[in-house]
């Protein structure tokens, strides 16, 4: 049976975390401070983070305005600014994107080319990767690496968000295989859009292409129309 709890049995076990307390004051001291300091940390963290933001957006924004104006030349020093001052935003992600399709309509391929491909190499989202993947392709097939454009399209028809996007880079990729002479990764690329996006308004051209190079065209669905930006399910 057990023995009831008597008031000296309390004083006794209270006095023990006392006398613990005392001798241990100092480490609860540094652990409590240590709590507050990662607490604050944190907090200062996601601030500055937010701030941060916030900045590059609005550079990246006058930059764009440069771009839209023409100013090609005073855009991409701004947008190489925002890249360089604001890594690790999402701003400065899309000014590296804008900046270096600048270079590309510029005639900057080889920079573009070699800047793009660290850029996909490196840890982005999704949505970032797939432009910047289709940005290359393109660089790729100015420079007459049309099996290797193929390939950067298809990677950005895996990344990209929305079903039209990825119809699109897939045709791409079509086109770039076929001139590259791999006419049997031409036709799975353009088959992958007929089948998985039929009702798109991309798979008209999907089938004009795959009958160009000798494949198999499917019947066009019996309903249902183009579904643009919706993005796919699940």
């Amino acid at each position: 049976m057990t023995a009831p709890v008597t008031g000296s049995t309390v004083s006794v076990a209270q006095q023990d975390w006392e006398d613990w307390a005392k001798e241990n004051a100092r480490k609860l001291v540094i652990g409590a401070g240590l709590v507050a300091a990662i607490v604050g940390g944190s907090w200062l963290y996601v601030v500055s983070s937010q701030r941060k933001e916030v900045f590059a957006s609005q550079a990246l924004t006058s930059a764009r305005s440069s771009a839209e104006s023409g100013n090609l030349p005073l855009a991409a020093r701004d947008l190489a600014g925002v890249v360089q001052r604001f890594g690790g935003t999402r701003a400065a992600d899309e000014a590296f994107i804008l900046l270096n399709q600048i270079r590309l309509l510029q005639g900057q391929r080889d920079g573009a080319v070699a800047a793009l491909q660290e850029f996909v190499g490196a840890r982005h989202p999704d949505y970032m990767k797939a432009s910047a993947y289709g940005l290359l392709g393109g660089g790729l097939e100015d420079e007459n690496r049309p099996r290797e454009a193929g390939e950067a399209y298809r990677q950005a028809a895996a990344a990209a968000p929305l079903d039209f996007l990825k119809a699109q880079y897939l045709i791409d990729a079509g086109r770039a295989l076929a001139v590259a002479g791999d006419t049997a990764g031409a036709r799975t690329a353009l088959a992958e859009v007929l089948e998985k996006y039929a009702e798109l308004d991309q798979a008209a051209e999907a089938r004009v292409r795959m009958a160009e190079i000798g494949g198999t065209v499917p019947p066009p669905p019996k309903t249902g129309r183009g579904r643009g930006q919706r993005p796919r399910a699940g």
